[in-house]
């Protein structure tokens, strides 16, 4: 060996050390070929506890059946408070336009009154005084009628002068305006000129409802003497009652008119009423609300302004996923479904609902996977309580 070349002395491993390295290249092989990591035995058992298995006898017994989640438009509630309104135009206040005294009335609060009928008798020295002047302002208009014709003849035939013609025909004109005045003043008291005659001369009149409906408050008592601008009687028509709803801002963007509205006394629940919104407001009040205003699908009988109710208002939802309202299960935590698995077991998944209508009950964003899988629609509740008692029934 020259001094230059480089003795290599060969490295051994002891048979300990080779053994130790072989290990760990053959673990670090399988744990890279693995898949997904094994469930822990925490979650096992976890997802072991949620899942029933049933014989073929307990699954008959409990008429189990299955199916999938369907996508459906469904309704949704919103609940409101509201009373019982008239519009103005159907709220009216009765007044004596010339006053007098008030001699009979038999009105109270709640009578129905018919378009006409009289609510009360007035007398006052003014009705006598109205009619007299009726008839002498008549009389006097046929003898100026007459003088006209005549002085129209003569101013023909140049006997009279048109001055004496003009003078005849101003005054016919005049009396005639006064005839009108006084025709008009005696039917807002309730009087036909027409029938007016000196025999019927009568020193009271009738106060007649202007509307069918009914009382809604009496204010007036019998010998007082009422003023034109005393409100004696209000009336209620009834053709127009509607439903005034109390609806908050957040949930303006549900409310839409033409929208259905069921709606109960709140004194008397068991009166359900049906209603559609025809005006929602504009303007909110100090309590961030507007009045949501709706028209009874029927004219309800027993309702009077100022009642007070409980409505629902209905609204439709989009495209939801749901299942039929047996498919879910109330649970301690809430509330659950049962999917199908393939080895014929059942697993309870949590879910969270929404709309709910006509058997049908909303999933609000359900995993992929639960909407790929047949989940249990019959029978949920045996497969509850066999999961609760360990599978046995």
């Amino acid at each position: 060996m020259t001094p230059t070349q480089t003795m290599r002395t060969p490295i051994r491993l002891s048979s300990t050390t080779a053994v130790h390295a072989a290990s760990v290249v053959l673990f670090t092989f399988l744990l890279s070929c693995s898949g997904a990591p094994e469930p822990t035995p925490t979650e096992a058992a976890a997802k072991a506890e949620d899942t029933v298995h049933l014989t073929p006898e307990q699954l008959k017994n409990a008429g189990i059946a299955t199916g999938r989640l369907e996508q459906r438009s469904l309704g949704v509630t919103l609940p409101v408070q509201g009373v019982i309104e008239v519009p103005p135009q159907n709220l009216v206040s009765v007044s004596a336009p010339l006053g007098g005294y008030l001699r009979s009335t038999d009105l109270l609060p709640g009578m129905e009154v018919q378009q006409g009928q009289a609510l009360a008798f007035l007398e006052d020295a003014r009705f006598i005084q109205l009619q007299q002047d009726y008839l002498v302002a008549q009389g006097r208009v046929e003898l100026l009628r007459l003088d006209h014709e005549r002085q129209k003849a003569l101013n023909a035939s140049k006997t009279t002068s048109d001055k004496v013609f003009q003078e005849a025909a101003t005054a016919l004109n005049t009396e005639e305006v006064t005839l009108r005045a006084l025709a008009e003043q005696l039917r807002l008291i309730g009087l036909d000129p027409a029938k007016l005659t000196a025999e019927t001369i009568s020193r009271s009149v009738a106060l007649r409802s202007p509307i069918h409906g009914w009382v809604s408050s009496v204010k007036v008592n019998i010998g007082r003497y009422v003023q034109p601008t005393d409100v004696l009687f209000e009336l209620v028509d009834p053709k127009d009652i509607h439903l005034a709803l109390t609806v908050f801002e957040k949930d303006l963007p549900k409310v839409r008119v033409g929208q259905e509205v069921h709606a109960r006394p709140t004194a008397h629940p068991q009166d359900a009423y049906e209603a559609e919104v025809i005006l929602v407001g504009r303007s909110l009040d100090s309590d961030r609300s507007t009045v949501v205003h709706c028209h009874f699908t029927k004219a309800p009988k027993d309702l009077v302004p100022g009642m007070a109710m409980s409505a629902e208002l209905e609204s439709r939802t989009d495209s939801v996923w749901c299942v039929p309202e047996e498919a879910v299960v109330r649970t301690g935590d809430g509330q659950a479904v049962f999917t199908a698995n393939a080895d014929g077991g059942y697993t309870l998944v949590p879910v969270r609902t929404g709309a709910q209508e006509y058997g049908f009950i909303e999933l609000v964003d359900p995993p992929a996977e639960l909407r790929e899988r047949p989940v249990a629609v019959k029978g949920t509740y045996a497969l509850l309580s066999a999961l609760k008692n360990g599978g046995e029934e």
